[in-house]
This record gives C-alpha cells, structure tokens and sequence, in this order.
C-alpha cells in the first residue's frame, strides 16, 4: 500500500480525470491509499451532484460547494 505522505509531496502521478474540466489528479483510492483527499471534505447535497458524473479535481469540487448555499 502507498504511504499516504506521497500524495502530500507530490510523489504520485495523477490518476483521475476531472468530469468536469478534465483536469488529472491524485485520487487517493485508486492510487491504493486508504483514503483520499476527498473524504476530508464536506459532503455536497445530492442535488448538487450530476447523473453520470465520477470524480471532481480539488478546484472543480471546492467551485461546486461554494456554490452549496447558493439558490437553485
């Protein structure tokens, strides 16, 4: 298993790609870390979440939770 300080400097190439900007970056999951990123951040609402959407870079999802409180 990968020792997650890896993802922290930088020593693992990016794995994903964004569903939204197509950006690449780590995803601690299938990069075989414990946990990703990710977890750490707070949940979105499912409306916020797309149908057939996978994985959002870290810029892409913090857009999306700025946008949490934001009117439908």
């Amino acid at each position: 298993m990968t020792d997650p300080s890896t993802v922290l400097t930088g020593q693992l190439r990016p794995v994903e790609r964004c569903s939204e900007c197509g950006a690449s970056f780590v995803c601690g999951y299938v990069a075989g870390l414990p946990e990703c990123w990710c977890a750490s951040q707070p949940l979105l609402p499912a409306r916020r979440i797309l149908p057939d959407q996978h994985c959002l870079c870290p810029a892409c999802l913090q857009k999306r939770q700025a946008h949490v409180q934001a009117p439908d």
